[in-house]
């Protein structure tokens, strides 16, 4: 039955709720697009069709029914004045250039450090909500991700990610991601960051001040970039970031005309640049939305494979 579930964050709606079927094992938390919310996102992702053939030939089934064991949170974004649209006001993580004008719009720095406000609300909102999760099942078992500007949100998320006191204090990583017809916000200073080459001018370089590119590993100073955009403390050099032992999935429509199939190419290409090494990419024939049953079926395999795979998740002192 489709639950509503109370948050520790006011300003968020509660999010919409599908407890699993059988005993709860595990948790998926996906983010929707800019203007929707969970309920409507969560209803019409969970009834898409997948593509099973058993014996007894094709069957009909869903990513709820393939997985019994898991509870599905659907968090609604906060209502935000969207500054690009005269200031209405829409449900968005985060606020910003919509991402099909900023090829054609030469952003300023102002309007790009209009996505920080958001983001660091969001990513509080949502480390609380996967720490709760934590607890009930552990960090392998909690997965996270979502769709357009809910990718990019929880992309934010999963890049600063550090765990907490719900696997008995270790550092551990999440289960997976999932993104759909996503893209990376600041991916420029990212790119600079694994390209420093590419900037001549220290001051559009976030680390060319401190030196600090000698002394980290480059998926550490992309984790201390994100994390310092978050206002979070900078991780140790010793430690690695957490990311880099979560798989990825990230799939994409080639006709995508509002977030350009180029977009998740470059995140695909970023994660595997930083080291993480289980990214999985997918382009389908499809516009701006996930490709039912071909996506829908490729996410399942992932999903089987991450949770129902061999246990080599590591732990991280």
């Amino acid at each position: 039955m489709p639950a509503k579930s109370g948050s520790r964050t006011s300003s968020y709606p509660d999010p919409f709720v599908i407890a699993a079927s059988a005993e709860h094992k595990q948790t998926m938390i996906l983010l929707h697009g800019r203007g929707s919310d969970g309920e409507k996102f969560g209803l019409e992702l969970l009834k898409g069709p997948i593509s099973r053939v058993g014996s007894g030939g094709h069957s009909f089934s869903t990513v709820q029914t393939t997985f019994p064991h898991m509870k599905f949170i659907f968090p609604t974004a906060k209502k935000r004045r969207a500054r690009w649209y005269n200031r209405a006001v829409i449900n968005q993580w985060f606020d910003g250039v919509p991402i099909d004008k900023q090829d054609h719009h030469n952003m300023s720095r102002e309007q790009e450090e209009w996505q920080l406000e958001g983001l660091r609300e969001s990513t509080q909102f949502l480390d609380a909500m996967v720490e709760d999760e934590v607890k009930l099942v552990g960090s392998k078992n909690v997965i996270i991700g979502g769709l357009s500007q809910g990718c990019a949100a929880s992309l934010h998320l999963l890049l600063s990610y550090e765990g907490g006191s719900g696997d008995q204090g270790s550092r551990k990583p999440l289960g997976g991601f999932v993104g759909m017809s996503g893209w990376l916000p600041f991916a420029k200073d990212v790119r600079l960051i694994l390209n420093p080459e590419d900037s001549s001018d220290d001051d559009d370089d976030p680390f060319g001040a401190s030196g600090s590119r000698s002394d980290a590993s480059t998926a550490v100073q992309v984790c201390n970039f994100i994390r310092d955009n978050m206002d979070l403390p900078a991780l140790p050099d010793e430690h690695q970031p957490l990311f880099l032992a979560t798989p990825v999935f990230l799939g994409h429509g080639i006709h995508d005309s509002k977030v350009k199939v180029a977009k998740g190419q470059q995140v695909a290409e970023i994660l595997k640049t930083i080291g993480v090494p289980n990214v999985t990419w997918k382009e389908y024939d499809e516009g701006h939305w996930y490709k039912v049953p071909e996506e829908l079926d490729d996410i399942v395999d992932s999903l089987q494979k991450w949770l129902h795979g061999p246990d080599m998740m590591p732990q991280f002192n």
